[in-house]
């Protein structure tokens, strides 16, 4: 029986039987309920009464002259369906064709409605036939209703079939709670019966069952119980302290698996504090019994006790002054979840004092280890990520003899930044830099993914290059399709809006190298543009004040770079982000979108 289940009616539990056990093996075939009795189109049944197909009754014919007025509403039209005419047409015997379309029968039953055709009640036979088919579903009902009295009885015998083949009485609490009570202290008239079983009965593993077993010892005058999750002792009055003696000692076995002590201590602790810390003849203290402090597993609260099992210890201890109960922790058996594991520590204080502060000493100390573990793993880790750019690092030694250009910068880049790595989560991995070969003379642009934001990059060998090459980027023109927003953004329908290119004298030099926040251009240094959407909302990130800038220098090999670049929305604007460029591949590996391709409207018209 299922345990939240404490109270059952005979009704509700056949039904949750007929639910719970219909595809068990040798379990009763449930009746089913009886058919609606049918005689041609005609049928009968307890939910719809007289009927034809479809469900539908006999319309009276004051609501049939409402539905075939020329003045009829749509709403009652809608309710001459072609099975609903038909269904008219047989209860009031009017004749009419099968083949017929539904405007044919229409037409016909409206005539036979406006010609006064139709008898209120329909035609005479049609009573004989619902009182013929009521009375055949009738007949029906009452042997349904038998099958069911007599399927009770054989689920009864088939439950206690299966409950007569357990030999556990735990087992057979949780398959029948009440067959359990019956069977062991009720006599065949439900009334207590304590010759039947004189003897404690002790069960095992009760958890769900223990409020209902409650229930029902309360329920029986004499008896009594002794009831933790785990462990249950029920006996009649004069029995139940040698009960609870015996369960106590079958704690202490080795088949039981869980920790001896935390157990006892939970089910009864004056017997946990009398085995471990007392005199067995006199009660006394008995400091020699149990030196060492013993650390219990103390969480369960049983719902017929009040406070929880620490506080049963500590109230049962009240007479031992050198006993000490205190909460702490202890070093994790299992070192790959928690370090330390909360524990009741019982002991004599002295011992108990000593050896908390010998754990808390192990528990720092493992702590320390597993920063030092957790740092060398993160140092495997880095390594294996750098991997790439050591091994290609190996198969490219010889430093390049000619100035770099950038041609040299082709290929693809992990990238490493502190800040984003340590305060954002960003992968060492998952950041990347795929740069393409130049197509023009000005820069390259390239794919970029640093963590909280991805997108477009252009670059260049200086400041003024890297102006030209932004200017040079194409802007999507307008598709036919798309002629009246272009009109709506502000440009005449069929234009292209293009940029003039500006004139070498006309670069505002020093406001530029403002931006990038340089003076000057070095060699071996790349300055850089960017443009993109932020990873985790895809939030897009505009460079219409050409400040998504920065640089990154070029080592002698031409495999490292370090360099920044600034997100003056997100850091600031004096707050620029370092990085380190590690090269992996002589080709990049991602395709960067169109530099237009993050402009505003251009956003918008794709989404």
């Amino acid at each position: 029986m299922d345990a939240y289940y404490e109270v059952w009616r005979p009704e509700d539990w056949y039904r949750h039987s007929c639910v719970q056990y219909s595809n068990n093996e040798g379990f009763p075939p449930v009746p089913k309920p009886p058919d609606r009795a049918r005689s041609g189109a005609f049928m009968y049944d307890k939910e719809n009464g007289f009927h034809a197909a479809g469900k539908i009754s006999r319309s009276s014919v004051a609501d049939m002259r409402l539905i075939f007025r020329k003045n009829a509403s749509a709403t009652r039209r809608a309710i001459a369906t072609k099975q609903w005419i038909t269904a008219q047409l047989r209860f009031y015997g009017i004749a009419f064709s099968r083949s017929a379309d539904i405007d044919e029968l229409y037409d016909t039953l409206a005539a036979a409605v406006a010609g006064r055709q139709c008898i209120e009640g329909g035609p005479p036979f049609l009573a004989d036939v619902q009182k013929r088919l009521k009375s055949i579903y009738d007949r029906s009902w009452v042997e349904y209703r038998q099958a069911i009295e007599e399927h009770k009885i054989a689920v009864d015998e088939w439950h206690n079939r299966n409950f007569s083949k357990l030999n556990d009485p735990s087992a057979e609490v949780r398959y029948d709670i009440d067959a359990f009570f019956s069977k062991y202290f009720l006599d065949d008239k439900g009334l207590p019966a304590p010759d039947k079983t004189p003897e404690p009965i002790v069960l095992w593993d009760m958890n769900d069952w223990v409020s209902s077993l409650r229930r029902h010892v309360d329920a029986t005058p004499g008896l009594h119980g002794k009831m933790t999750p785990f462990l249950v002792v029920i006996a009649w009055a004069q029995q139940l302290e040698r009960g609870i003696d015996t369960a106590f000692r079958l704690i202490d076995r080795p088949d039981v698996k869980f920790h001896h002590p935390s157990l006892e201590a939970c089910f009864d602790p004056d017997r946990f504090l009398a085995k471990y810390f007392l005199d067995d003849l006199r009660g006394e203290p008995a400091p020699e019994k149990q030196k060492e402090p013993l650390a219990l597993k103390l969480w369960w609260d049983s719902g017929s006790d009040r406070g929880g099992s620490r506080a049963r210890l500590i109230q049962a201890a009240k007479h031992l002054p050198d006993l000490l109960i205190q909460a702490a922790e202890i070093p994790a058996e299992d070192k790959r979840g928690n370090l330390s594991e909360p524990r009741t520590i019982v002991g004599w204080a002295k011992q108990v004092i000593l050896q908390v502060e010998a754990w808390k000493l192990e528990i720092a100390q493992a702590e320390v280890d597993e920063a030092k573990k957790e740092k060398r793993d993160k140092e495997k880790a880095i390594l294996a990520k750098v991997k790439p750019h050591i091994d290609y690092a190996r198969a490219h030694r010889s430093p390049p003899t000619d100035p770099f250009t950038l041609s040299h910068l082709a290929g693809s880049y992990i990238m490493h930044c502190r800040q984003l790595q340590d305060g954002y989560r960003c992968d060492l991995g998952s950041m990347a830099l795929d740069i393409h070969a130049p197509t023009s003379t000005h820069g390259a642009i390239a794919a970029f993914n640093f963590g909280l934001v991805e997108g477009t990059m252009l670059l260049a060998m200086s400041e003024e290059s890297l102006e030209r090459f932004r200017e040079e980027q194409p802007v999507r023109e307008s598709s036919s399709d798309e002629e009246e927003s272009e009109y709506e953004w502000g440009y005449p329908p069929g234009t292209v809006k293009k940029r003039k290119p500006t004139s070498t004298g006309s670069v505002n030099k020093m406001s530029f190298k403002r931006r990038l926040g340089e003076s000057s251009s070095k060699p071996g240094r790349v300055y850089l543009q960017w443009a993109g959407c932020e990873t985790h909302n895809s939030y897009l990130v505009l460079d219409e004040d050409h400040e998504r800038t920065g640089y990154f220098d070029l080592d002698k090999t031409g495999l490292t770079a370090r360099g920044q670049f600034y997100y003056r929305r997100m850091f600031g604007k004096d707050t620029p982000l370092v990085f380190t460029l590690l090269k992996v591949a002589d080709k990049p590996k991602k395709t960067p979108d169109a530099w237009s391709s993050y402009c505003e409207r251009e956003r918008w018209i794709h989404w």
